[in-house]
């Protein structure tokens, strides 16, 4: 280590209390044991992974009775991302890891941002007009089908949002509504924590992020959507269609 950075090191840890170093040190041992593993693991998945995507596609579609594997030849890319669900799920400091923590971490800096600048009614208006082409062309769909649960479909079935929920929990209650638990709570309690964000709640995000959000949505596909309120206790969100009466 050269004497400029040693300096630097030094005068941090002057800086920091006995708890800081403590729970530094720690979070420090955790992922450089994380990393040294991931490494590992990622360099056996490099040397077969084409062939273990094919194995495990090949269980999967045997097993689910699919004829046809929705992976089709992109075995390749099927093995990186085997590899990396492998590497997320042993990343267990400073918390355990999911698959959609860049998603959420996304999310909570964004509302974090609009939420200090009193700005976040405009980022929900962009966000729902950007939206209009997608989705208002599902009037037609239903127009000539006559289901209206195309509606729900087609904000809750999208990978998209289904990254964002599927760790937590979705479900689908019938064909006319879903269920999902909220996903924010773990990392946004770890940045409570670390000073990070520390205005922003999941209640927060539901009343003034999700459901203006849904709302919006529903008004471009012609539909009403019944959204639940927020509850501390099961952090359940529900979200039930109807024709507009």
């Amino acid at each position: 280590m050269g004497t400029a950075q040693a300096d630097i090191s030094q005068t941090m840890a002057n800086s920091m209390t006995p708890e800081e170093k403590v729970r530094a040190d720690a979070i420090m041992k955790g992922w450089l044991a994380f990393n040294e593993n991931a490494k590992d693991i990622e360099a056996k998945f490099a040397a077969q992974s084409e062939g273990l995507a094919r194995d495990v596609d090949e269980l999967i579609c045997r097993k689910l009775g699919l004829d046809e594997s929705p992976a089709g030849d992109r075995h390749a890319e099927l093995g990186r991302l085997l590899s990396d669900i492998y590497r997320t799920y042993q990343m267990r400091m400073p918390y355990w890891h999911q698959m959609n923590d860049s998603l959420i971490k996304e999310h909570l800096k964004t509302f974090d941002f609009a939420l200090q600048r009193g700005i976040l009614p405009e980022i929900v208006k962009h966000d729902v007009d950007s939206m209009y082409e997608i989705l208002h062309e599902r009037v037609y769909w239903i127009e000539q089908t006559g289901d209206i649960n195309l509606a729900l479909d087609a904000v809750t079935t999208p990978t998209c949002f289904r990254n964002l929920t599927i760790g937590e929990g979705f479900q689908w209650h019938g064909l006319n509504k879903v269920s999902w638990t909220s996903p924010y709570k773990r990392v946004l309690e770890k940045g409570w924590k670390r000073n990070i964000w520390t205005d922003v709640t999941e209640e927060k995000i539901h009343q003034m992020w999700t459901k203006p959000r849904f709302l919006g949505y529903a008004s471009h596909l012609e539909s009403h959507f019944d959204i639940s309120d927020w509850d501390e206790e099961t952090r359940l969100i529900t979200i039930e269609v109807s024709p507009l009466s």
